[in-house]
């Protein structure tokens, strides 16, 4: 009696081992729900975009469209997503299609490929702190420049965004900002949770360098050249 006792316990717990070990990751816990992804979903952003050149700026202003056009599995059986970036002057204007991201997401990560570069764009679960290196897959990566680091940050705060209100965030920080007399660098993006990209800022400057103020006010942050883009949605949905 006592050994069936025990085969039936050791039968229960392998049981319950199993079950365990098979249980499906919940999305929500993860956070995978922030970056949503399938075929029809399209996202409208307006962007302001300045580049500058011996401290004079050059602004330019359009709408972005990115739309989840299509679905293909690769060589490897890794299902990817084409989305298809449009853009136009104004509300009034025609779509013109502009370039082609193809996007994959698992419930470890998620990956961007842009002008034939790979990028890991987000990880999962969330967590505050949470560093991982971007450029993981990249293979076009300069042998002079070390992988660009991304940080978590404010994870499920709510923000503010363009007037609009989001009750759960999170912000993916770009590399290490700096903000000294010689250069700026300032990158990140929100994303809001089942809603996805609400929020990206691009601003990397090189300042005067010129410490003698020869050709140039030094310490005056006099812009010898820049780049700097603002991204905020304006709408999203399903075509």
């Amino acid at each position: 009696m006592k050994k069936a006792f025990i085969m039936l316990s050791a039968i229960v717990a392998l049981a319950t081992g199993c079950t365990e070990k098979f249980v499906e990751p919940d999305p929500t816990a993860a956070g995978l729900e922030y970056y949503p992804v399938e075929v029809g979903d399209f996202r409208i952003y307006e962007v302001t975009d300045i580049k500058f050149r011996n401290n004079i700026g050059d602004t330019t202003r359009f709408l972005l469209r990115e739309r989840v056009d299509t679905s293909f599995f690769d060589q490897t059986n890794t299902l990817n997503y084409k989305i298809v970036r449009s853009v136009k002057a104004n509300i009034a204007s025609q779509w013109q299609d502009d370039s082609v991201l193809v996007v994959t997401k698992s419930d470890k990560f998620v990956t961007e490929t842009k002008d034939n570069t790979k990028r890991i764009k987000f990880v999962f679960p969330i967590k505050n702190g949470k560093v991982w290196s971007a450029d993981a897959f990249n293979a076009n990566l300069d042998q002079n420049r070390s992988k660009e680091m991304y940080t978590f940050q404010e994870a499920g705060a709510p923000a503010t965004v363009g007037g609009k209100s989001y009750n759960q965030t999170v912000t993916v920080i770009q590399g290490t900002p700096a903000n000294n007399l010689v250069q700026l660098d300032d990158r990140k993006e929100v994303y809001a949770n089942r809603i996805g990209l609400v929020y990206r800022l691009f601003n990397k400057v090189t300042y005067c360098n010129d410490s003698e103020s020869n050709t140039c006010p030094f310490g005056k942050n006099y812009k010898l050249n820049g780049h700097e883009r603002i991204k905020i949605l304006q709408s999203y949905g399903k075509m």
